[in-house]
């Protein structure tokens, strides 16, 4: 067989998500984490978030045939309070941004995987106790499932459900001796809209 026709066979099974659609998304949801800080090495301490209303956006590529790779990106305002000698104090307002690359993949009709690795920003409202010299940027892997059901021509209903995990760490923190960053827990459960187009 001559070369070209060769190399036309080769290319046949990457010329259908050439053609894929890319698709755009937006959806609204909570997001819940677990303690940001929790020391009881002399007394308990607990810094913790409030459950948050959270916002996402995102959009996708095909690059093989049932898998996608995208870019997403979250913000969430909620409040944040310490739990010291039995008193609990509220601590003003907690933002968080994050902005996360990952891969995607069927499991059933409907229904898809997702994975990815990006960056997370907590920008508090005031420089105050654990953010007393200000907020922090830290690295966040995430794994989670979509499910999408059509409800018109070109647009899905979209549902997701979401994990990720971070070390959390401040300079306020590092500064009065807590050099071990602590494992911070997400999850989120949101809803929107779907859209794809050529």
């Amino acid at each position: 067989m001559p070369r070209p026709y060769l190399l036309l066979l080769l290319l046949l099974p990457a010329g259908p998500p050439l053609h894929a659609q890319t698709e755009y998304y937006a959806r609204v949801g909570a997001v819940g984490a677990s303690d940001l800080l929790h020391d009881a090495l002399i007394e308990e301490v607990k810094v913790r978030q409030s459950i948050a209303p959270m916002v996402a956006i995102g959009g996708s590529l095909p690059i093989g045939p049932g898998y996608r790779a995208g870019l997403e990106a979250t913000f969430a305002s909620g409040g944040f309070k310490v739990e010291e000698r039995g008193n609990k104090d509220d601590l003003g307002t907690l933002r968080t941004g994050s902005l996360m690359a990952s891969l995607e993949g069927p499991i059933a009709r409907g229904v898809r995987w997702r994975a990815g690795l990006g960056g997370l920003l907590y920008w508090p409202s005031e420089d105050t106790g654990i953010f007393q010299q200000g907020g922090t940027t830290r690295l966040l892997a995430g794994a989670g499932a979509d499910y999408r059901r059509p409800v018109l021509p070109a647009w899905d209903l979209m549902a997701s459900l979401r994990y990720d995990f971070h070390r959390f760490s401040t300079t306020e923190l590092e500064a009065r001796g807590f050099s071990n960053a602590q494992g911070v827990s997400r999850i989120s459960l949101s809803v929107g809209l779907s859209r794809s187009s050529r």
